[in-house]
């Protein structure tokens, strides 16, 4: 009997090795994208931008299904350069529309991401890429993240440290006033919004366009909630994405479910959780 048992317990461990082999360069990919979102997650959601990730995700739709297209063309080490620039590219159109149609920008973010969503449909379509290609860009995939991806990931999270230490105080000012005599906020908020597109870019793999915006949601949402001061938000938001990666991982692996949708599935359960606490 407990040699049957023993036989079972050391299938499991190996099973695990297994796992964990297979997906190391996804869940260390994973463990920099949780760091860095928990770093700047927090602003977002004070600032009441959330949505500019979503966008952002959106408009990097387009750029990936662009560099399909060329990529055979550029060399390896430029393919997130060429992201970084359309991307950027495409988002300051919506700071251009804004101000030269004198609309909301909200109203400027909505007509953006509607039309790279409809650009990347065409792309798709004339291309032939309404395959695993899209569907991969689509909602991820923990299995095609390598180690160039998490090289990526890990330069992205010692950029947001840099920028985070330097600047924190500054995109805290700018959660509770867009103007303060003798301070300019243009220089930080616009190396904030840079550093939410490179950690969108380096998450988008694992979580996919339609679901990476997630983690700078639900946990500093969570955080904020439960928290007594911002940087005790900051470090309970970069526990639970922390968390949301684990359990993300072992749900995936165990109940065979996309990465992408058994993290969001937890942050889920976090936020039903604080209903039930705050209700009660």
């Amino acid at each position: 009997m407990i040699s049957i048992e023993l036989s079972i317990l050391t299938g499991k461990h190996m099973e695990l090795q297994f796992y964990l082999e297979l997906f190391k360069w996804g869940i260390l990919a994973g463990i920099c994208f949780a760091i860095s979102t928990a770093l700047t997650s927090p602003f977002l959601v004070l600032q009441r931008n959330s949505l500019f990730p979503h966008a952002i995700t959106h408009i990097l739709l387009l750029s990936l299904l662009l560099l399909s297209l060329f990529k055979n063309f550029l060399p390896v080490f430029l393919h997130f350069p060429f992201l970084l620039i359309v991307t950027l590219f495409v988002g300051y159109l919506i700071h251009f529309l804004t101000k030269t149609l004198r609309i909301f920008e909200d109203t400027s973010t909505s007509i953006l991401t509607y039309l790279s969503l409809g650009l990347a449909l065409v792309i798709a379509g004339k291309t032939s890429q309404f395959d695993m290609t899209l569907l991969n860009y689509l909602f991820g995939s923990f299995l095609t993240v390598d180690k160039k991806d998490y090289v990526e990931s890990f330069l992205v999270m010692l950029i947001t440290l840099f920028l985070f230490y330097y600047f924190k105080d500054l995109w805290l000012a700018r959660c509770f006033e867009e103007e303060i005599p003798g301070i300019d906020f243009k220089k930080s908020q616009a190396l904030f919004l840079l550093l939410v597109t490179l950690q969108s870019i380096v998450g988008v793999k694992l979580m996919g366009v339609l679901l990476v915006s997630s983690f700078f949601v639900f946990s500093s949402t969570m955080a904020l909630k439960i928290s007594s001061s911002f940087s005790q938000a900051i470090s309970l938001s970069l526990f639970f994405n922390l968390l949301a990666i684990i359990f993300g991982f072992i749900f995936s692996v165990y109940f065979d479910l996309p990465f992408s949708s058994a993290a969001v599935i937890f942050m889920g359960l976090g936020i039903l959780g604080l209903l039930i606490f705050k209700g009660g």
